[in-house]
């Protein structure tokens, strides 16, 4: 797998003052930033919405995404104190491309009955409060690793056509798995899911700080419950072949601030800052 590439956004040793930083990011990246601030009450702003930050050292440091589907307008991200702004980054979109392919899948999973979409519908109101409630605060202090180390089956951002009809995008990354393949964490946090999903089957979702997720699809069995503080590597389910799958596999989701990214892009900037 071509590991991709990102810079590393560190301002401790740059003296920018008021100075408007200017960068590129792409449809489903993260970036990880770290900014000197004199004030602890400084806040982070992004599209003109709060993004969470913490202070530590006088360093404010925060991710920040794009969505994979990006307009392509640039935008900026301004670090606010006291309103006025102190310091700004503007970010310009580049461009991506992504692969296509076709899965043949359970017809039932793909037009759903009444019954499954009521199910599905009621699961994403309780998925939504997940993704809301995150810890404000990074319970992780080492990089992210992928959560297999096997083949990638299918990469992040392929476009799908499922049975040559509904079309839809693969926002995740799945790896190469036997059923009952002991599936691991990628780093710590606090597992915030547990159970059945209809559209991922036995899933177990990872909260990871500042409204950093991760998900874990298609298993066959989850070894750990809800409110578990998991550590980096520590089994968490076995993989398998539940809910919409043409096959065993698992699935790693990576979600940041509301928007699937490349988890890869994750992996990448904490191992280039967390050392």
């Amino acid at each position: 797998m071509k590991a991709l590439f990102f810079i590393l956004l560190t301002f401790s040793s740059l003296s920018w003052g008021n100075a408007k930083l200017e960068l590129t990011i792409s449809p489903g990246e993260v970036r990880w930033i770290e900014v000197p601030v004199e004030q602890s009450s400084a806040v982070l702003k992004c599209r003109n919405q709060e993004i969470k930050s913490v202070i530590d050292q006088k360093l404010l440091k925060a991710v920040i995404v794009e969505s994979y589907f990006s307009d392509l307008a640039p935008f900026e991200c301004q670090i606010i104190d006291q309103g006025k702004v102190i310091k700004t980054i503007a970010f310009t979109i580049l461009d991506k491309e992504y692969k296509a392919e076709q899965l043949k899948v359970d017809p039932k999973r793909i037009k759903l009955s009444a019954k499954n979409q009521k199910r599905a519908d009621a699961e994403q109101l309780v998925l939504n409060k997940i993704y809301s409630s995150s810890e404000r605060k990074f319970l992780f202090k080492t990089p992210f690793e992928e959560p297999l180390k096997s083949v990638v089956t299918s990469v992040y951002g392929t476009k799908r056509v499922y049975n040559k009809q509904k079309k839809g995008q693969h926002l995740g990354t799945d790896y190469r798995a036997a059923i009952g393949d002991k599936v691991p964490a990628a780093n710590d946090g606090k597992i915030v899911y547990a159970g059945d999903l209809f559209y991922t089957g036995y899933t177990v979702i990872i909260d990871h700080g500042m409204d950093i997720f991760t998900v874990y699809g298609h298993l066959s069995k989850t070894l750990l419950e809800a409110g578990y503080m998991v550590k980096r590597g520590e089994v968490i389910g076995l993989s398998g072949n539940t809910g919409r799958t043409s096959g065993p596999h698992l699935h790693w989701g990576v979600k940041v601030q509301g928007q699937y990214i490349n988890g890869i892009s994750l992996i990448s900037e904490t191992t280039t800052h967390l050392k």
